[in-house]
C-alpha cells in the first residue's frame, strides 16, 4: 500500500505518526510524508520519503502544503491519505478528489477558555465531514467531539518497549517525558520536596524531559535552585524520541501528570503506555482515561496537586515494592504495543476505507 501522510509537526517528533510509519514500512508499505521543517535533527526511516516545508509562518506553510499536495498525488500512486488534523485542513480536502482520505484527530481543543474550546471542537467535527473517514484515540474523545456513529474508528495510543531488562524498585527514580505546556509539572517537583521531608531516608532522582514556554521552563529551573535539588531533579529540555532509552533504563517510576479538567479528561496519556511497557510503575493523575489504563498491577492515581503527588510517592515508598515485577507490569499493556496497534487497528481501517 502507498500511503501519503500530511502532518504539521516535523517528522520524528510526533510519536503517533512516527510509529505509524516505522511499523507500516516494516510490513512492506511505502510512505510519503509531508511536514514542516523546524530545523530539528532529521530522522530517517527506510521507505519513508519525507518532504519538508521550510515556512514557519502559519499562513505560508498552509499555502505551501496546498501547492505541494497536487504534484505529489500526480507523481505517485497513492492508495490512502492520512491527514493529521490542524485547523482549517479541510481547505485542502478538494485536492484529493476521489482518493480515500482519513482525518487523524489526536486531541480535542485544550484552550482554557470554554467558548474557544466549544468553537474549536465544533470546527474539528465540521472539518471531519470533508474526509472519507476519521480516526481518534478514544470513545470518550469521539463522544466529546460528537462524531457520528460509523464515521470514525478508534486507533488507540501505543508504545514501544524502550527497556526490556528486569527492573529494581529499591530507590525512586522518576521520569517525566512530554510537553510542559499547560501540564503544571512544577507541582510534581513541589510534591517531591514534600515527600523528601516526610521520608528523608528515601533515595530519589527525577529526570524531566520536554519543553514548554520560556516561562514554564524557567520556573522549573527556579524551583530546582530554590530547593537545592541539583543532582536530584534534572531538567533536560527537548530530547528526540530515538535518544530516550538511557532515561527509561535508569527510571523505575513514570510520571503521567495532566491537569484534571474536562478538556483533558478524555485524552489518554501516551506516556502511560511508554512507561508501563518499559516496566516502569506509573504515577498518573486521576482523569477518566487514565483510570482506564492504570490499575494496581502497574501504577497509582493521584490528584493534580503537589500534596496528592507527595501522598502517592509516600504510598509507593511504603508499599512492599519487592512484590513488583517488571514483566507483569509490561504484560498489563501488551496489546498497546505499536506493532499491535498498527497491525490490528490502523491497517484494517486503511483497508476498509480503501474498499
Amino acid at each position: 500500500m502507498n500511503i501519503f501522510i500530511i502532518a504539521q509537526g516535523q517528522y520524528g517528533y510526533n510519536a503517533g505518526c512516527y510509529h505509524y510509519t516505522k511499523h507500516l514500512t516494516s510490513l512492506g508499505h511505502k510512505i510519503i510524508y509531508l511536514c514542516n521543517d523546524y530545523h530539528l535533527e532529521k530522522v530517517e526511516v527506510p521507505n519513508v520519503k519525507v518532504i519538508y516545508v521550510d515556512e514557519p509562518n502559519s499562513i505560508k506553510w498552509r499555502l505551501r502544503f496546498s501547492k505541494l499536495i497536487k504534484p505529489i498525488l500526480k507523481e505517485n500512486k497513492i492508495d490512502v491519505v492520512l491527514y493529521e488534523y490542524y485547523k482549517c485542513c479541510f481547505l485542502n480536502a478538494h485536492l484529493f478528489g476521489k482518493k480515500s482520505t482519513i482525518l487523524d484527530v489526536r486531541t480535542g481543543d485544550v484552550a482554557k477558555n470554554k467558548l474557544k474550546r466549544l468553537f474549536f471542537n465544533w470546527l474539528i467535527k465540521f472539518e471531519s465531514f470533508f474526509f472519507s473517514h476519521t480516526i481518534t484515540l478514544s470513545e470518550s474523545l469521539a463522544k466529546k467531539l460528537k462524531f457520528k456513529d460509523g464515521s470514525y474508528d478508534i486507533v488507540t495510543l501505543g508504545a514501544d518497549i524502550f527497556e526490556d531488562a528486569p527492573k529494581q524498585y529499591d530507590d525512586i527514580n522518576l521520569l517525566y517525558v512530554g510537553t510542559l505546556k499547560q501540564r503544571d509539572i512544577h507541582k510534581t517537583i513541589q510534591g517531591l520536596v514534600k515527600f523528601m521531608k516526610e521520608r528523608p531516608q528515601a533515595k530519589c532522582h527525577y529526570d524531566i524531559i520536554g519543553f514548554g514556554t520560556p516561562e514554564e521552563e524557567s520556573y522549573i529551573g527556579d524551583l530546582i535552585k530554590k530547593h537545592n535539588l541539583g543532582g536530584i531533579v534534572e531538567f533536560h529540555g527537548r530530547i528526540n524520541y530515538e535518544f530516550l532509552k538511557p532515561y527509561f533504563k535508569r527510571a523505575n517510576v513514570g510520571v503521567a501528570f495532566v491537569p484534571m479538567t474536562p478538556y483533558y479528561d478524555c485524552q489518554p496519556s501516551t506516556k502511560i503506555y511508554e512507561y508501563v511497557l518499559s516496566g516502569l510503575y506509573c504515577i498518573a493523575t486521576n482523569t477518566y482515561e487514565n483510570k482506564l489504563a492504570v490499575d494496581s498491577r502497574n501504577g497509582i492515581l493521584c490528584d493534580d496537586n503537589a500534596d496528592s503527588f507527595a501522598k502517592a510517592l509516600i504510598e509507593y515508598h511504603d508499599s512492599d515494592r519487592s512484590k513488583l515485577n517488571s514483566d507483569e507490569i509490561r504484560n498489563s499493556m501488551k496489546k498497546y504495543m505499536w506493532s499491535n496497534v498498527v497491525s490490528g487497528q490502523l491497517i484494517p481501517t486503511f483497508e476498509n476505507v480503501c474498499k
